[in-house]
């Protein structure tokens, strides 16, 4: 009984490798065609069928602000430095 087993077991390992080597095989003998180049085509405002864009203005550069866009350097060196956080009254 022990021997059958041995066997069977043998022949299941076999028979899953001949399975993966024979479909690895026929992957291998059917590769993917290559893939068409298609021509690329041409802008439609080139060929006519619409008109060019018209380029926008340029945007105007923002104002820069006076003030500082909130971030207060001489606060942060302070609270570095162990100060208060609150002006004292």
């Amino acid at each position: 009984m022990p021997i059958l087993r041995s066997f069977f077991g043998g022949i299941l390992v076999l028979v899953s490798t001949a399975i993966v080597a024979l479909v690895s095989a026929d992957r291998l003998a059917h590769l993917a065609p290559p893939a068409t180049v298609r021509a690329a085509q041409a802008e439609p405002s080139a060929t006519g069928s619409l008109p060019a864009p018209v380029k926008a203005a340029p945007a105007p550069k923002p104002i820069v602000p006076t003030i500082p866009n909130g971030f207060d350097t001489e606060r942060l060196n302070a609270l570095m430095r162990g100060d208060p956080i609150l002006p004292r009254r």
